[in-house]
């Protein structure tokens, strides 16, 4: 089932993969702003195809601006919250793809090709521009709407995910088994009772994932915790479930700032719309293993 964040300004509608995709493609979506410059930070979560239907910007990584100007994009595993500005109105048509579909579409090893714009093309060829441009023109002129395009973007995708080896499938559903332990998951249990070395599952890790096995529960501690943070029902409890995941309130402060761009009391008060989704990552939990926290 769709669904809907709008406002004159903003509106973000997610949909559901095609029956079959789940694993692979987290969601759709079809994401508009109605404002002349558009800016923020983004968590790099999860990996994104994206088309950009209308708008044009950078996504700034570090001393490096890479550019959004109308091609297809795809990106993945970024180290920190990562600024974006773009020139408006803005407005992409795109696919959340987990690890799986993310490996399957483009065998490209996140420990290598993390903390970047890519151009769709690099990876999945020339038609991967032509479908764009189709897709693109008919939102722009009004015959395409935002479902009908992110069903046919998740359909495009869908024909050309290649197989994983089943040992590395396994490897990412024990990863995610292992995310959902807690908030601040052991990391020696990541390595218990498998078959694999663990110089091994610590390479999978960096190829699927992007990120050693303690930079990535790092990355998901703060994540996870903000996106709970953000809620207005959060009860004691669960604010006190946060701060044991850290080891003080400035580790959690310092935490925050790098992979979330805000520190928890900014976040408590936070109107950024965009923000606030990137923190729940839509449909996770569908995948073999995962659980929600809190």
């Amino acid at each position: 089932m769709p669904s809907t964040h709008r406002n004159p300004q903003f509106h973000l509608d997610y949909f559901d993969p095609p029956e079959g995709l789940e694993k692979y493609i987290l969601t759709t979506f079809d994401i508009q702003w109605n404002e002349e410059v558009v800016q923020g930070r983004h968590l790099g979560a999860m990996g994104q195809l994206f088309l950009a239907v209308s708008g044009r910007g950078y996504v700034q990584f570090g001393d490096r601006k890479d550019w959004v100007d109308g091609r297809p994009m795809l990106f993945n595993a970024f180290e920190v919250a990562t600024p974006y500005k773009m020139q408006g109105p803005y407005r992409n048509i795109g696919a959340s793809l987990s690890p799986y579909g993310w490996a399957a579409l483009t065998q490209a090893p996140l420990d290598k090709y993390g903390n970047r714009l890519l151009a769709a093309s690099d990876w999945l060829g020339e038609e991967v521009n032509q479908m764009s441009d189709d897709i693109v023109s008919r939102c722009q002129s009004g015959v395409l709407a935002g479902e009908q395009a992110c069903h046919e973007l998740a359909k495009w995708i869908g024909a050309r995910l290649q197989a994983l080896p089943e040992a590395h499938e396994a490897v990412i559903d024990r990863v995610f088994g292992w995310l959902s332990i807690s908030l601040n998951p052991p990391i020696e249990e990541l390595f218990e009772d498998t078959d694999y070395s663990r110089r091994q599952i610590e390479r999978l890790v960096g190829r699927y994932f992007g990120f050693t096995p303690k930079g990535l529960a790092r990355k998901f501690r703060a994540i996870r915790a903000a996106n709970l943070l953000a809620q207005p029902d959060l009860t004691d409890e669960g604010e006190a479930e946060i701060a044991d995941a850290f080891h003080d309130q400035s580790h959690m402060i310092r935490e925050f700032r790098r992979f979330c761009g805000f520190t928890p009391t900014q976040i408590k008060g936070l109107d950024d719309r965009m923000f606030k989704r990137l923190t729940y990552v839509q449909n996770l939990d569908r995948l073999k293993g995962f659980r929600s926290i809190g």
